[in-house]
């Protein structure tokens, strides 16, 4: 059986074969032009072939070592891609985080650039589901699940801050034909209804002894697709304001109570308790702690770590 040839001569001869000149191939390699010369004529020596014609100091392949030259080409770039594939698994830690799919979809996923930025070296990996993650079976690192989650056995569960729970419409409808001011004006509109909630309408109406009419305007099972109907103009809906923010801030929703509602805990983080020593997931954890509370502090963090990288590459 013919020894096959090293991968340093293997390169050697691509180099060569591809810019033409021995000399430019040791440049290339970082290697001396007697190096090269002395790879590729071992090459010839092993295959019995000569794979290069020889003039003054160009040289050009043979019809053989054209032939091999596209063999191993391909073959070293299928190596390069598998090796630089491994060396960024290596350095790269991939986080799985669950998420219920209202706050993956309108406040989770807009800010997962701002993690990205801050962990280069971290992936994340977004799976949206409705029920809670099975944390045991690593599927997920860590689940944001709705409401309140009990700690149970091994699996650790935090309540996010409270959520206010406000009222919010389409302009056109807030200061329409029958314009919303007051409580009481949501008697002739179209509630939209989300089927997961925490605080629901019929609790709304009760708390401002009304009695509304529940018949009326579409249902949806998840928030995220309540709020888009209430961009759209279909009727008012009654949501956390966290998912509510990026919609209000561009105008496509108006409160036409303001912020009056009530607070709750809407959301919790769950993970595994001893896996909290993972350097992805408590720089995870400590990310949302931070961007849920104050998200100003993370862009300026963010800003502040590009200038400094800025600087660092012009001196």
């Amino acid at each position: 059986m013919t020894a096959l040839p090293s991968i340093r001569a293997i390169q050697s001869f691509v180099a060569a074969s591809r810019l033409g000149s021995f000399l430019e191939a040791a440049a290339q390699l970082q290697l001396t032009p007697s190096a090269i010369s002395h790879q590729i004529r071992l090459m010839e020596e092993d295959l019995g072939e000569k794979l290069f014609h020889r003039i003054g100091r160009n040289v050009s392949l043979t019809d053989i070592g054209e032939r091999y030259y596209r063999d191993l080409a391909e073959a070293l770039s299928i190596i390069e891609h598998a090796t630089n594939e491994v060396s960024r698994r290596n350095s790269v830690d991939v986080l799985s985080v669950g998420c219920v799919p209202s706050l993956a979809s309108l406040w989770l996923m807009p800010r997962l650039p701002m993690f990205e930025e801050l962990y280069p070296n971290i992936e994340t990996r977004l799976l949206s589901s409705s029920d809670p993650a099975k944390l045991n079976d690593g599927s997920v690192d860590v689940d944001i699940c709705f409401g309140s989650v009990p700690k149970l056995g091994s699996i650790a569960a935090e309540e996010f801050p409270l959520e206010t729970i406000v009222v919010a419409c389409s302009p056109e409808i807030a200061s329409g034909e029958k314009a919303i001011r007051k409580p009481s004006d949501l008697l002739g509109q179209a509630l939209i209804r989300s089927e997961q909630t925490l605080y629901s309408w019929h609790q709304w109406a009760k708390d401002h002894n009304l009695e509304i009419d529940l018949t009326r305007g579409p249902r949806f099972r998840d928030a995220f697709m309540s709020i888009a109907a209430a961009v759209e103009g279909r009727g008012v809906c009654l949501e956390s304001y966290r998912l509510l923010e990026r919609d209000v801030e561009k105008g496509n929703l108006v409160l036409p109570f303001g912020m009056t509602g009530p607070n709750m805990g809407c959301h919790s983080l769950t993970y595994v308790r001893s896996r909290l020593r993972s350097p992805k997931i408590s720089a995870f954890k400590a990310w949302l702690e931070t961007v849920w509370t104050d998200e100003r502090q993370v862009v300026e963090i963010i800003q502040s770590k590009s200038s400094n990288d800025g600087r660092r590459r012009m001196a």
